[in-house]
């Protein structure tokens, strides 16, 4: 694992301040990271279409994979997400 400046960790070893890009949700893909707000990045467990929405699913960075995932969301297609860009995870 690379050795991440104190500025995106804050001190937990995660990092919580990736760098990022703006992306529709349609762009989302299972195992991608996006923000659900500032610090708290969550790893996509699921995506399924609802009609004209997307539902989501979740789980943060730091959690477990034996952890439950929880609902992000239902979004339109077009909804912006903060995705972490390559190389960030």
């Amino acid at each position: 694992m690379r050795q991440l400046p104190e500025n995106k960790t804050l001190g937990t070893g995660y990092n919580l301040r990736p760098t990022t890009e703006s992306v529709p949700a349609a762009a989302l893909r299972v195992g991608q990271v996006v923000l659900e707000t500032t610090e708290y990045p969550a790893v996509i467990t699921h995506i399924r279409p609802n009609g004209k929405a997307l539902v989501v699913r979740a789980r943060y960075v730091w959690s477990a994979t034996h952890e439950p995932d929880w609902p992000l969301g239902t979004f339109h297609a077009a909804h912006p997400f903060d995705r972490a860009v390559k190389g960030e995870y």
